[in-house]
Parts: C-alpha cells; structure tokens; sequence
C-alpha cells in the first residue's frame, strides 16, 4: 500500500503515470501494459528487488506480478538470484533506450555543438527532451570538474523545476504547456524550487522574452543550470541545450553574463540543423 508520499511500506517508489489517450480498447493490450508497468517499476526504483516490492510499487496483485516477472525474465530483460531471491534488470534492458538515442538523428546530428558549448563554457553541456511533464537528457558532455553521476543519459527530472524543462515549456502553444503543468504534483525537489503555479507561468513568460531559461538550485542543490529551446522542422520547439554549473564556482549574474550568450548561440546552431529532420 502506498503513502500519501508515494512510497510503500517497504521504501518503493510507484513507476511515473503517463495518461493514456485516444486509446482505442478493441486494439490495447492490457498484457503489455502490465509488463511495460513492471519494467517502469524498475526504472523508479533502480535497484534489485523482490516479487513483494514489485507487486507493492507496481499496484499488480502477486500473481499477475510473479507471471509478468517470470515472463521478462524469460525475455533476458531481467535476472534473478536464487540466493536474495531479488529481481533485477538485466544489460539486454539498455537495448530498447539504446535503440532509441540511435534512431533519434537530432541526437547525433547536434553533438558536435554540444561539445562545441562544453569547449566555450569549459562546463556540462546537455541535450533533453520532454516527455509527459518531464525532461529526460538523451545527450550529454560532462565537465572535467564533475564529481557527480547524478545526472546520466536517461536521467528524468520534472520540467517545471529544470531549466531546460521551462525552455521547452515556454514554446510550446500556451495551452498544451497549460495542460502539461497541471500533471505534475509541484512537488519541492529544494527548498529553492518554485513550486507555485501562477509565478512558473510568469517565469515562462519571462523565458519566452529572454529567449533562455535560468533555474538556480530548484532540481539540485548547488546546481545552477541555463538553458534555450531547439526548434526543429515546422519551427516547433523539439529539445533544449543547457550548460549545468556549480555555485560553488558561478553566480547567477556571471551565468546570464558569461553563458548566456553561448547557450543562446549554440541553440540557434542546433535548431538549423535540427530543421532539416521531420519527426512524428
């Protein structure tokens, strides 16, 4: 049973809900959605755990949860040990996410900008995408003076709280940012997070002015992060391009003095480039 937290008994964490639409039920396949659920468990709590966990996290009764493990373990998607008798992901579960960054042209296409950015700014240049309300980083060129893995290729952080997230917001048509911001809980992931609607919506409106986005430690404590929107083809915002700082080494002013300028530019070069792909 879960929390008013969100977490279970036992310290899991649900999987992200993702509404369905224009679902047509004569064609969906429940058996894949509690498989695809299974493994989403997985991804919001990334380390082994046992039938109970997952059934706990997923919401699926035990049988259906030991079926849909038995299955993907099957499928080499995950392992188990006979010894903690835990379940865990197995390296075939990278193919699909690798598969994906592959096929994505805009991936390749603009990482020799992204490194461009990280050469200029001698700092963590990342390329996200939204998704949901969420920004995920599918590209990425980490500084020398990183001390951290906390941000990986795949990593998923609410948009609102992100720069990139509200680079990306502040593009969209009004009302489909609308919408999105109302799906997630605005959660303070620190206590500098700027949680409250009305003020993320003057802050969009700001982002849309400026023409980059500025969030000072709201996702990560002793990170600050700028960002500016990639448009792609049919000039629709696809991606944004952040340079991620320690305060320990930046200000906020010396960030839209230095890195703004940089940010901005190599955005505009990413958006040439991105153009030229027609994505659905």
């Amino acid at each position: 049973m879960l929390d008013r937290g969100g977490k279970g008994r036992s310290g899991v964490n649900p999987p992200a809900s993702f509404e369905k639409t224009n679902v047509d039920e004569r064609l969906y396949l429940g058996t894949i959605e509690k498989g695809m659920l299974v493994l989403d468990t997985f991804c919001a709590n990334p380390r082994p755990m046992t039938l109970a966990e997952v059934a706990e996290a997923s919401g699926l009764n035990k049988s259906a949860t030991q079926r849909v493990l038995y299955t993907l373990r099957a499928l080499r998607y995950l392992t188990h040990s006979e010894t903690t008798r835990q379940y865990s992901l197995s390296v075939r579960a990278m193919d699909i996410g690798n598969a994906y960054l592959r096929s994505n042209p805009i991936v390749e296409a603009t990482f020799p900008y992204l490194l461009e950015a990280n050469k200029r700014s001698q700092e963590t240049a990342n390329l996200t995408e939204l998704d949901g309300s969420d920004i995920v980083f599918i590209s990425r060129v980490p500084s020398r003076s990183v001390m951290s893995s906390y941000v990986t290729i795949g990593t998923r952080l609410p948009a609102f709280a992100t720069a990139p997230g509200r680079a990306i917001l502040a593009n969209l048509d009004p009302s489909v940012a609308s919408e999105i911001l109302k799906t997630p809980s605005f959660d303070a992931l620190t206590p500098f997070t700027i949680k409250d609607r009305p003020k993320l919506l003057d802050e969009l409106d700001n982002v849309r002015k400026k023409g980059f986005a500025i969030a000072n430690q709201e996702a990560m404590l002793g990170d600050i992060s700028i960002a500016a929107p990639i448009f792609g083809y049919d000039n629709r915002v696809v991606a944004a391009v952040n340079i991620a700082v320690s305060t320990a080494n930046w200000t906020i002013e010396r960030v839209e003095a230095e890195l703004s300028p940089i940010t901005v530019e190599i955005a505009r070069q990413m958006s040439k480039v991105a153009s030229q792909y027609r994505r659905a």
